[in-house]
């Protein structure tokens, strides 16, 4: 399957991002992560704001949000407190893309799906010689 598509890539990295978050503040407000559960409520909560996605893309996003989300707190200079994380989100299903969080989760999401691209797309190619 490629994913070079950029509104497609954008789209994924939109939903990660959403989900990284939702990870993020689950973590800090519980000291837990997303259950399986609450990772398909959240993606159905943003796939009704912002448009549906493929179910095996979903599945994926949803696979590797808590890694990524482990990644950006460890690596990340910016402070996932409490304050910040709420400062995310413009309403239930919507992300401030201006807030500090989103811009380094949205970030690190982009360069998680392009790397997770260009290795499925070498991956192709070996396949197909």
């Amino acid at each position: 399957m490629s994913w070079s598509n950029s509104s497609d890539t954008q789209t994924r990295a939109d939903l990660l991002t959403y989900l990284v978050v939702s990870q993020l503040i689950r973590r800090r407000l519980t000291g837990k992560w997303l259950t399986a559960q609450h990772v398909v409520q959240c993606t159905h909560l943003w796939m009704c704001a912002n448009g549906g996605i493929d179910l095996l893309q979903r599945v994926a996003l949803g696979s590797c949000a808590q890694g990524v989300a482990m990644h950006v707190m460890q690596v990340s200079k910016v402070r996932f407190d409490a304050k910040a994380l709420a400062d995310a989100f413009v309403d239930h299903a919507h992300l401030d893309y201006q807030s500090r969080v989103v811009v380094e989760v949205h970030y690190a999401c982009t360069v998680h799906i392009m790397s997770g691209s260009s290795s499925s797309n070498r991956r192709a190619k070996r396949d197909r010689q």
